[in-house]
């Protein structure tokens, strides 16, 4: 641990710069609190670390099903980063409690800490801080390692500090792994439990607003309509320039496009614009002109499953270019089929599996992209097969939080 401190040390002038440019970003976000001050104490019966974005949403399953096993218990989330925070509030509301994590130095955690009273956390994925886990040991709280993944890639990484490794996967009292290979790799490098319970994100369930608010009801009047969801910079001008192909064919058709970040959608509705006639902002249109459209931008948070809904197919974003790709289950559990680019090593398994059920597609390139597209919209039967596929898929994965639940419970 030592040289871990001295290496934290180190880089803490790059640190210390990042968390200032956030905080001038957000104004709920500041230096302050990532250095473990003005945080109000908290009391409460769980405590679930999520990153960012990602964990939030995979952890939404979790968090219902332990609030329907105690009603009235207390949840506090921590995350990193302030748009983690927005997805907190986005998907819990004021049902649980809210607290940025500070950086992991010794003496921002060991502040942090004093102002927190729970006797378990449950670290969403592979977030293993080492300040935090030794810090929250010596308090005596239980540590549960909820989804974890290891790659070869990042075990051989870890195998290199064997000593460091082994103090460091020694600490969580039990790690609940996606599958066989990653228990193995836990246990290889120290790790003291570890069971196999699956993946956490295939027991998202759909929102019955989402079915009763039925928004595919504004599309009744259109061919196809197609959903790009989450996407990076790289991906949406090819992904508009298909469009524009699978338009000639088939005029009728719209395209629902969802940046990742809100900062890019001013950006994406100004690129659709200059390719396209009709370009509406979801937060600007009215849904009875959503079938006018050429394009629909989709600049809302906490809405993806209503715009999957009103969609025939879903390409999903951050594949066609190397950021490793979104969660493909939302639109496979709406019975959507599915298209990736090549880059999915964030959901490897996921989408590997998805692939082979026949329920998703891999597309190398945007001009496979746009040839599937033009597949799809021309045969509505394929839709259908396709869709089922990957909601049968999707269906047949479920279960993780009951078993991780049930572990945590005995």
């Amino acid at each position: 641990m030592l040289i871990y401190r001295i290496l934290m040390g180190l880089i803490s002038p790059f640190i210390l710069l990042r968390l200032f440019k956030l905080g001038r970003g957000y104004s709920d976000y500041s230096v302050i609190k990532a250095l473990g001050f003005n945080q109000t104490p908290v009391k409460a019966d769980i405590w679930i670390h999520c990153a960012s974005v990602g964990e939030v949403l995979a952890a939404r399953p979790l968090v219902k099903s332990w609030r329907t096993r105690n009603p009235n218990a207390k949840i506090l989330i921590t995350t990193m980063t302030p748009t983690g925070a927005e997805q907190v509030s986005g998907s819990f509301g004021e049902a649980v409690i809210h607290r940025y994590i500070p950086v992991d130095w010794h003496h921002s955690v060991k502040r942090f800490l004093k102002g927190v009273e729970c006797p378990r956390l449950l670290i969403i994925e592979t977030e293993l801080w080492p300040n935090l886990l030794v810090q929250v040991k010596k308090k005596g709280m239980a540590i549960y390692i909820v989804n974890a993944r290891l790659s070869e890639r990042s075990f051989k990484k870890y195998a290199k500090f064997a000593g460091f490794s082994k103090r460091l996967m020694s600490l969580p009292d039990r790690i609940y792994a996606h599958a066989d290979a990653d228990a193995k790799r836990f246990a290889d490098l120290g790790a003291k439990q570890v069971l196999v319970t699956g993946n956490i994100k295939f027991d998202l369930k759909v929102n019955p607003q989402v079915i009763q608010d039925n928004w595919q009801q504004y599309f009744v009047k259109n061919e196809f309509v197609w959903i790009a969801a989450s996407t990076h910079e790289g991906e949406d001008i090819p992904l508009l320039e298909e469009h524009l192909v699978l338009k000639a064919q088939h005029p009728s058709a719209v395209l629902i496009i969802v940046p990742r970040h809100p900062k890019k959608f001013e950006q994406v509705y100004q690129q659709a614009s200059a390719k396209f006639e009709n370009v509406g902002l979801r937060s600007e249109t009215p849904m009875e002109e959503w079938c006018k459209l050429d394009v629909l931008v989709g600049d809302s948070m906490g809405e993806m499953m209503h715009y999957f809904q009103a969609s025939d197919l879903a390409f999903v974003g951050g594949s066609l270019i190397e950021r490793g790709g979104h969660n493909p289950i939302e639109p496979a559990l709406l019975s959507k089929p599915v298209l990736v680019g090549e880059h999915t090593f964030n959901f490897k398994d996921i989408t590997e599996s998805l692939v082979l059920s026949g329920g998703g597609l891999r597309c190398k390139n945007s001009e496979l992209v746009g040839s599937l597209l033009l597949a799809f919209a021309k045969d509505k039967t394929l839709v259908i097969e396709t869709g089922a596929a990957a909601y049968e898929y999707a269906l047949s994965n479920q279960g993780a939080v009951e078993r991780v639940l049930d572990s945590i419970s005995s």
